[in-house]
Order: structure tokens, then sequence, then C-alpha cells
């Protein structure tokens, strides 16, 4: 079972990482784990992407990345290096000057496009870059119980962090699996693209392009072995023969001129390419390209040393597909709409589905019915705890309501008092008097008097509020929970709750004054009564019987009296009460409220995101085919069956509620325990599950999911062959190369190829997929696909893995750097920026660049010269006038003609980090005009002399014998017959005869 590991390096890096998740994602998986692995490692210095939250969804499942799977290497964190380079053996050789970095501050994003910092901040973390990629490797190892894994390296070129991290990024790969054969390598890097938003108004050279150039160059020469880098862990310079298998090159515009968009569609399409050909283990013509089996040579020579490498690729993909997850996305969002709708308004109509708008309801007599009052705990009597509203005062059995409490009181006291032989029956009244004066002071409901009771529970408004309203909640909650009623209905409830309750309210001051009144009006009675009852001693026929039902009216007025006198603080409380729980009510109208307008925005988006599916025109890679008006046939069936519709609205509901925990029964904790993009993810995430069986349920005629294309392109094609010859050959020429090429230098024959192939291998794989009911339409299409290629096209037609469409994919291999179209204009910019010295440091990795082999071929003029050229560079050095020194602004050793200027003594820097490439490589023109110069004057002022002259030729000789000893006394080696070539030249130059 193929392995493969995709390592992000930068931002570019990680839209494709992304990219890639979603498609192994939306294909459900089946081939990903089954056929093949796949595991990711995303490296940068910014977490942009990782933050982009909801592009890492699927129809609300999430494709995020694990922590493991993600390294973000901050910039400002180089101070360290920087303080103490000694400290940092895997960077101390590289990291001078230091003072190039002075630019780095806490507020520096990312790399800052300098691909030295971008390599210092990634080499900080090289032990970790090398864990990360071993655990992801063991984990694909474990997976398929095998060894070997395939790396692809995605980045791009013209920023700091993927076009300084990817050689150190590559050989750090190469240092932990050796074994290029079965750890296979390759790299997918986007060049800068002309005229960049990124660099507007940025006047002169831009580091953007120049960056492009730079990497170009390094992983030119990492391939042709002219660059070994150091390893950024242990300091040790590294020494592999492949370092990599093949990089891909990839620009916004492809070889037809047609562009791609930057930041999503062209990730897109080499996410997709990625994919595709992993999965596409039958294709033998992609497997010989991205080893270059057909060329004797991957290379391409300069002199005697390979200058530039043919490991380069690009690719072309065209794919012809009913776009099944956009059309599940269209009904999956459409489905989300109703959703949303009816847990909102719960309105439906017939024939149309869940409306966007409020049913009516007759909220004012349902806030004011008694019964529901009671089940809410807003009665009369529980606003004046006349009843108990707590649990403990609710289950208390002697706590009475207040007129049930006196009535009960006056009672037992009346005859108590009647019935106690030590009291007379003058002293009833008093005695009665006084003992419900002090239950009224002091022994009210074992809290003290009355006045006391309510004090003491004043104190717990705002806890005897909330429970109230918590009960109200619980309620309503489950009415919405059950579907029968919706947010916006539960909105205006609460609304008119409100209302009433603050009418209730305003009202309680004069229910307090009626009461004091009523108090007046008892206490009145009972003085009347108390003076019958007084004058009765002095009646002897009334001494018994009358006194005693005297008695009895004056108890019933004084019950009367301290129910009056207990409801008038009961108000009081009752009033302060009830602004406690309006203000509680206000806190559940907003959570309701809050619920309410999430899902109105999911609802908006869900409405923006169908109408955005299934409407914008085909890009360059990919050409769709759908029936758009079964889609809306199916859309319509789903939203009209209303039996269907309320019991998967039901399932969504519960499973949304399910996701704030168990046994919720709040709206405060739904809200608490989910965000806006969480609400849509789950409504995307349970409607995308049930469209597919909803689907089968109501498109069994006419199906828009689970289509093959091969049906799909019968029904278009079966009675037009011109058109479908046409359509074949179109899906050729769409699929182009992604990048442009330079059509003179493809077609250039240059010395050093001779004997290998001249110009691009072109191969392409075809893949249909299988369909059983139209096996000779298949066939058909096959044929054409095998006959209708370009000539030079290499093509092979295979069995595709995904029956909902047809892809074409087209490699370009065997190419030198040089066949890039763009390639002069980032050259341009790379040597008017490299002009300047510290710019150049920031360019490259390691020195000035200036030991990297060309990446364009010398024309016949140029070689011509430089065979004129080479023996004076050669005699310079045999004169002590060039000489190898350190360079005092990098540290590093450089080559310099010294020479008078002025009659003050100056040097010059060349080309070259050795001398073999002091002699071979192109120097500025005012450098080999001075080279010659001097040799000249050195000539003509010390060797005038024949045995002079003679002496200096001997010294060429034996710098000829040392070449051809350190070539194994082998006269055939490129490096001797350079030398050896020289003779004749240098003879005249020094002016001794043959």
């Amino acid at each position: 079972m193929p392995s493969h590991l995709v390592v992000g390096l930068g931002g570019t890096g990680g839209k494709i990482v992304r990219q890639m998740r979603k498609l192994i994602e939306s294909d459900g998986g089946g081939l990903v784990g089954a056929e093949v692995q796949f595991e990711f490692l995303y490296v940068d210095t910014s977490d942009d992407e990782i933050n982009k939250v909801q592009d890492w969804r699927v129809l609300g499942r999430s494709v995020a990345l694990s922590r493991s799977q993600v390294m973000i290497n901050r910039a400002q964190s180089i101070r360290p290096v920087l303080a103490d380079p000694g400290a940092f053996p895997g960077l101390r050789d590289w990291v001078e000057p230091r003072r190039v970095f002075d630019f780095v501050n806490p507020t520096t994003q990312g790399a800052a496009q300098r691909r030295k910092l971008g390599r210092v901040v990634f080499a900080q973390h090289g032990d970790s870059y090398n864990r990360a990629i071993q655990s992801r490797v063991n984990e694909l190892e474990q997976k398929q119980r095998a060894m070997g894994t395939t790396f692809h390296l995605v980045c791009g070129l013209a920023g700091g962090t993927g076009s300084g991290s990817v050689v150190d990024a590559v050989s750090l790969i190469r240092d932990l699996f050796p074994d290029s054969l079965n750890y296979r390598i390759l790299i997918y890097a986007f060049l800068p693209e002309v005229n960049s938003s990124r660099v507007r108004g940025v006047s002169g050279p831009a580091p953007y392009y120049a960056n492009g150039y730079a990497a170009l160059l390094e992983l030119n020469a990492l391939a042709v072995g002219a660059y070994h880098p150091v390893n950024v862990v242990s300091g040790q310079r590294m020494k592999h023969s492949t370092y990599y298998n093949g990089c891909y090159l990839i620009n916004n515009v492809n070889e037809n001129g047609v562009p791609f968009e930057l930041e999503e569609e062209l990730p897109n399409v080499v996410a997709e390419f990625i994919y595709q050909k992993s999965l596409s283990r039958d294709w033998e013509g992609l497997g010989r390209a991205e080893q270059g089996e057909n060329d004797i040579r991957n290379f391409e020579m300069e002199g005697d040393a390979k200058a530039r490498a043919k490991l380069f690729l690009s690719f072309g993909i065209k794919r012809v597909v009913v776009p099944e997850e956009e059309i599940k996305e269209y009904l999956a969002y459409g489905f989300a709409e109703q959703v949303a709708r009816q847990l909102m308004y719960n309105n439906w109509q017939q024939g149309t589905g869940f409306a966007n708008e409020e049913r009516s309801r007759d909220y004012q007599s349902l806030v004011r019915d008694p019964k529901e009052l009671q089940g809410w705990l807003l009665s009369d009597d529980h606003l004046c705890l006349s009843a108990g509203v707590l649990p403990d005062d609710a289950a208390n059995p002697l706590w009475k309501k207040i007129p049930e409490f006196w009535q009960h009181v006056v009672n037992v006291k009346k005859i108590d008092i009647s019935e106690d032989k030590h009291v007379t029956e003058m002293d009833w009244v008093s005695r009665l008097i006084t003992d419900l004066d002090k239950i009224f002071d002091e022994g009210y409901r074992a809290l003290g008097g009355v006045r006391k009771f309510y004090e003491i529970k004043a104190r717990g408004h705002v806890d005897t509020a909330r429970f109230i309203v918590r009960r109200i909640e619980r309620e309503l909650f489950a009415r919405w929970k059950t579907g029968d009623w919706s947010l916006a209905e539960l909105r205006s409830l609460l609304d008119a709750l409100l209302t009433a309750i603050e009418e209730r309210q305003s009202g309680m001051d004069d229910r307090a004054v009626k009461m004091q009144l009523l108090e007046a009006e008892s206490a009145k009675r009972k003085s009347d009564l108390l003076k019958k009852f007084n004058e009765s001693s002095r009646i002897v026929n009334w001494v018994t019987e009358k006194r005693k039902r005297l008695f009895g009216d004056i108890a019933l007025a004084l019950e009367q009296q301290y129910v009056a006198r207990t409801y008038v603080e009961a108000w009081r409380y009752a009033k302060t009460l009830s602004g406690f729980v309006k203000d509680e009510l206000t806190t559940l109208r907003g959570q309701v409220d809050r619920l309410q307008q999430s899902l109105a925005k999911s609802t908006a988006e869900f409405h923006r995101r169908r109408l955005s599916r299934l409407q914008s025109a085909d890009s360059a890679y990919q050409q769709r085919l759908f029936d758009f008006d079964a889609i809306k046939s199916v859309m319509k069936a789903i939203v009209t069956d209303e039996q269907g519709q309320k019991a998967r609205i039901q399932q969504v509901r519960n499973d949304l509620i399910g996701l704030a925990g168990s046994d919720v029964d709040s709206f405060e904790t739904v809200n608490r325990n989910s965000t806006l993009e969480g609400l849509i993810a789950s409504l995307e995430e349970q409607s995308g599950k049930l469209v597919e069986s909803v689907h089968a349920e109501v498109a069994r005629s006419k199906p828009v999911l689970k289509v093959n294309i091969v049906e799909r392109l019968q029904q278009q094609y079966e009675n037009n062959a011109e058109g479908l010859q046409k359509f074949v050959c179109q899906m050729f020429d769409e699929a182009g190369a992604v990048i442009g090429f330079d059509d003179g230098e493809v077609r250039r024959t240059v010395a050093g190829n001779e004997g290998g192939r001249q110009g691009r291998e072109q191969t392409a794989g075809v893949f249909i997929p299988e369909c059983e009911h139209r096996q000779e339409f298949r066939r058909r299409l096959e044929r054409l696909f095998e006959v209708e290629g370009p000539a030079d096209l290499n093509v092979g037609v295979e069995t595709g893995r995904f029956q909902n469409q047809l892809v074409l994919m087209r490699v370009s291999s065997l190419m030198p750097v040089r066949f890039v179209g763009t390639l002069g204009y980032l050259k341009d910019h790379y040597d008017r920026l490299a002009a300047n010295d510290d710019e150049r440091v920031l360019l490259h990795g390691e020195d000035f660049g200036a030991s990297l082999p060309l990446l364009y071929a010398r024309t016949e003029a140029e070689r011509l010269a430089l065979g004129r050229q080479q023996p004076y560079r050669l005699l310079a050095k045999l004169l002590g006038l060039i000489r190898e020194r350190r360079n005092s602004v990098s540290g590093l050793n450089e080559w310099v003609i010294s020479y008078f200027k002025d009659d003050l003594p100056t040097s010059l820097a060349l080309s070259g980090a050795t001398l073999a490439e002091v002699i071979n490589r192109s120097q500025s023109a005012d450098a080999q005009r001075i080279i010659e110069n001097e040799v000249r004057k050195r000539l003509e002022t010390d060797y005038k002399h024949v045995e002079r002259r003679n002496e200096l030729l001997g010294q060429y000789r034996h710098y000829a014998v040392e070449v051809y000893e350190a070539a194994g006394e082998d006269d055939q080696n490129p490096a001797y017959q350079q030398i050896a070539r020289m003779s004749d030249v240098m003879r005249k130059i020094i002016g001794v005869a043959s």
C-alpha cells in the first residue's frame, strides 16, 4: 500500500495541504486508507492559514490538522542565534553577517520575504522538523506495515518561508532517509507570478521575484551535486548523490496563456494533481517521467561539470466531472436553510416548506392565563410568597398561603383562649390581640415576624427570580426541543410576558394601598365589635352566648386585619421581586434572541452558499456536467415533504442540542457551547449526512448523485460523433502545463547535452471509470483518447477510481530550468538586487550564490569567448594575481583579482567558490578585462626573458599534471581535457613557440 507524506512549507503549502484534506473528506476516504495512505505536516512562520477555521471544513466536518501535524516557527525568536551563533552549530557557519537581520523586530510578519531569514527560522527548529517527519513516517509505516514513503513538498518560491526553507526541508529528509528509491522526494514549487499584487508600488528589483530565481539556483545546484548544504541540526555538511527525485514547477499562467486564480484555484489544481496521481498506481508513464527514464543523462554539462539538472517537471490536469460534492452541498445547504427556518419560525406553508417569517399566536392571553402563570411560578401567590417558590418552601407542609395561615392561627388561638380557664371572658380579646401581634412581629413562618420574613427573603431576590425564570426556561426549551414552538414564538411570548409583568408590577403599589385600607376597615370593625363586647358585661342576659358570638366576630375582623397587614408587606416584596424577574426574563429573552440571530445569520449564510454552488463558470482545469433542473426538482421534493421534513429536522435539532451536552434544557447552555461558526458547521454536517439518504428516497427515477460520468457523456454525445471527437481533442489542449515555456530554449540545442534528449518529454494518463451499463460507449471513448492525442505525447488510458469523473493528466519532464518562460524576468530582478552585497546575502542560504551553476546555457559566442578567457584566468592564478581570501562581510572564502588602481592596491571579487569554477564561470566584462590587462602587464615586466616564459609554461604543465593525477590518471577526464586543450592558447599568450 503506497504511503505519501505531504509537507506544506509556508502559506502556499498550507493551502495545498488543506485542499488535499478536503478532497479526501469529500471523496469519503474510500480509497484513502484502503489502497493508499496519506499523512501531512504543515510548517510555517505564521498561523494565518491554520486560523481560517471555516476554510478547514467540508459540509461542517472539520479537516483541520492535529497539533502533531503543524509547526509554527516565529521569526521574532532569532535573536538568541544572532547574539551567540557559536551556540548553534547548525547555523554558525552561514549566519554571518548578522547585521543583515537588523530589520527583524517583534512585529515582523512571517519571514518578511527574505529567504535567508526563512532559513534561519527553519534551522532553529530543524530538530523539531526531523522529529515531526520521523513521527509522520512512523505513522504511515505502521499502518502499511512496510518501509517506504513518497514525500511531496509543496511551497512557494517567492516569499521567505517556503523559498528559504525548501532546500533544508528536502535535505534533512534525505539525511533521515538516504534511500532515494524507497523514499522518493518530489517538490512542487510555485514560481513568482509576473506583475504580482504583492509587489505593486515597489520600485526597482523586488525580492519577491529574486527569491524565486535564487531558490531555483539552489535547487538546481542541489540536483547536480554542486551544492551540499550544511545540516542545520548537526552543523555537518551533507553529501548525498540524490537529494530529490523531481521538482514540479508551477505558475499562475499555463502554457496556453490561460490564467489561474492564485489564492484558491491554483492550490486546488496542485492538490488535485497530487491526489489523483497518488491514487493512479497503474499509470506507468508517470513513473518513467518522474524517474527520468527516457533520457540517458538527466543533466546538462558546462565544461567538465554538471550544470543544469533535468529533474524539473510540470503538469497539466483536466477533469470532466459530475460535481457530486457541489451538488451535495447545494442540496445540503438548501436543507440546512429549511432546518434553520423551522427552528426560528416553525411556519409550515404547504408546497413551499418552512417560511422565513413568524406565524401568529395570541401571546397576550397566554401570558395572563392563570394556569400558565401557576406553572411558571408567576401567580400572585408566588410573587407575594403566599405560596412557596423555592423547593424547600414549596415542599414545607407547614407553609400555608397568607389567608389560610391567618385563618388557621386565629382559629387555633380563638379556641385556645376561650377554653383557657385562667383567662376571663373579658380578657379574651386583649389576649388574642396580644398573641396575634406577637406572631406577626416574631413568629411568622419560623423566620421572625412578617416584616422580618420578607426582609430575609428580600436578600435572596436574585436567587428566587433566577429559580422562577429557570423554571420558565426549562418549559420553553422543552417546547422548542420538541418542535412545537419556534424561537421567534418563544421570543414573542417572552416579550408579552415581560409586558404583562411590567403591568402587574405597576399596580402592586395600589394593591398594597388597598391592603392598607382593608386593614384600616378591619381595625375599625374590630374596634366597633370590641366596644359591644365590653358593653356586654352590663347586660346579664348577654353574658355567655352573645359574648362568644362577638368574640368570634372580633377574631374574624382581626384575621382580615392581619391578612391585610401581611399583604402590605407581601406586595412590596412582590414588586421588588418582579423587577428581578423582569431582569432575568430579559436575560433569557436575550439568550433566545442570540440563538435566533445566530440561526438567522446561519440561514443567510446557507442561502448564500447554496446560491454560489453550481453557478460559477468552470475553471480552466475542470468542466462540470450536471442537470440543474433535475437538481432543483430534487431540492423541491425534499423541501415540500412535510412529514419527512419534520422528522428529519427533529433529528437535526436533537443532534444540535446534543452538542451542548447531555440532558440540556437551557438556551444559555446551547449558546455557551456554540459559536456562530460551530452552529453553521453543525447544521452543515447534520444536513450533509441526511442529504444522501433523502436523495435516495426522492430521486429514484432521476438521480443527481452517484452518477457515472460515462453515462452522462453518452447522454450528451451518443448521436454526435464529431462533437465527441472535438471534446476529446479539447481535453488534451486544455490540460496544458501549469507553466509557460520559453519556446526558444525548449528547441535550442546546447553544448553539454550531447547524446541527451532535446526538448521536453511529454506523457499523459487518461482515467475513465468503469460503467457496466455503458461498456461499448466507454470503449469508444477510450479509443478516441488513444488516437487523438498530440503526436509527441505518450498516452496511456487507465481505469479511473471515481465514477463521477474523467481525468486527463499530462506531465512534461526532463526539463532544465531554462525552459521556464518567466525565468528571464526573475533573473533580471535577481541580478539587479544581487548587486547589493546585503541583498545578495539575504537571497541565499550560504555564501552569495556565486558558486552555483548557471541556469542558462552559454551561447556559442559566450563559449568561444570563454575558451579565450579561461587561459588568462589560469595564468592569473599561476602569476599570483588571483588568490583566495576570506570575505570580511560574509566570513566565507572567495576568489579575487588584486591589482593597482590610481596607484593604489585594490581587489575585485570573482564568481566561483573554487579555482575550477573561477576558470569556467562567466565573469563580468570588467573582471575579465582587468584579468587580461594584469596578465599582460606582468608578462611584459617580469617575463620578458625566454627562460622566465618557459618557467611559466612549466608551471602550467605542472598544474595540468596535478589535475591529471587527481583524475586518477585518466586522460579522458573532462577536467583534464579542458586544461590540456589550453596548451596552444597558453603558449601564444606567454609567447613561447611550439
